[in-house]
């Protein structure tokens, strides 16, 4: 190797190294053939002109802003993975539904997918374009609404199967019925356990919890009366997952209503391949939180205003 240049001090050769690494873009090894040093020399410098500062990187990305959100949120509840989107003061339900129509579509083709209905299931439904996913099989995870003042909440896992173009397998069945006797029966029967078993074996399931509120859209649908939500507030629950009411660690809050709620069971979803919680509503924070720490979901898709509500809700508690 030939004879180092001259330097009058060690951060001329660091700034020097630097200079050819990051704006000449030449290799350590290069750099080194030119300085007179050996390429482990030259990357000890590079390193060193980054933790001294004489380097600063900057990323210019619009994510950079909701990063540290993710990793953070990621981090703290164990998922493996936290998608962050910027939203407005009250459009973050179909800010989070395009990121989560995106997100489905970076995956296509899929296969099959468990989906449960809802107002953020409906905007999703809205958000994907035509022939998304050609040939998927939707299945519906939770009983379905008996009336509603919005058609495209019931319609929403059809809506998805249309679009994709693929097949729909929706529930013949209330969500909660009022007989605690016969929703064990009628978990039982084929024609639910069929799309149960179909669920099952989903590339994903995806949903968004509910609130323990009496605007939530199991009250609205009629199978809640406002006096159970009530109840279910004094009993500690946060939400409803896929029309399972949960407390703060995502266990059933009450075993009779457990056994008037027709839908996919919790045990089950905590097994799933893949599952994705979205949501763009600081309301739903504690829900999610919930879900995240019965491993009931592994992914969120949240607007920035939910995260930092999440971030808010599990700082609070500590």
């Amino acid at each position: 190797m030939k004879k180092a240049m001259p330097h009058s001090s060690r951060d001329d050769l660091m700034f020097e190294a630097a200079y050819l690494y990051y704006m000449e873009g030449l290799t350590q090894q290069a750099i080194g053939t030119r300085l007179g040093y050996t390429r482990w020399t030259i990357g000890r410098l590079i390193d060193e002109a980054r933790q001294t500062g004489l380097v600063t990187i900057t990323i210019n990305h619009p994510r950079i802003q909701t990063h540290h959100l993710e990793m953070q949120i990621a981090e703290q509840l164990g998922l493996k993975r936290a998608i962050v989107v910027p939203s407005k003061n009250g459009d973050g339900r179909q800010v989070v539904a395009r990121a989560t129509a995106q997100f489905l579509m970076s995956r296509a083709p899929i296969r099959s997918l468990a989906v449960a209905w809802g107002r953020t299931m409906t905007a999703l439904a809205t958000a994907l374009p035509e022939h998304w996913s050609p040939g998927i099989r939707v299945y519906q995870t939770n009983g379905g609404p008996t009336h509603h003042g919005d058609n495209e909440v019931s319609s929403s896992i059809s809506a998805m199967a249309r679009k994709a173009p693929g097949t729909a397998f929706t529930l013949p069945a209330p969500t909660i019925i009022g007989n605690p006797d016969l929703g064990p029966q009628l978990m039982a029967e084929p024609s639910i356990t069929r799309i149960f078993e179909g669920a099952a074996g989903a590339d994903l399931v995806v949903y968004s919890p509910g609130t323990v509120s009496k605007e939530s859209v199991l009250v609205e649908s009629g199978f809640i009366p406002e006096e159970t939500i009530d109840m279910l507030r004094r009993k500690g629950s946060v939400g409803d997952i896929l029309s399972h009411y949960v407390d703060a660690d995502g266990n059933p809050i009450s075993a009779q209503l457990e056994r008037r709620t027709i839908a996919y069971p919790l045990r089950n979803l905590a097994q799933a391949h893949l599952s994705v919680a979205v949501a763009g509503e600081v309301e739903k924070a504690p829900a999610m939180v919930a879900a995240a720490r019965a491993k009931l979901a592994q992914i969120f898709i949240i607007d920035t205003y939910t995260a930092e509500a999440i971030l808010a809700y599990t700082s609070k508690e500590n």
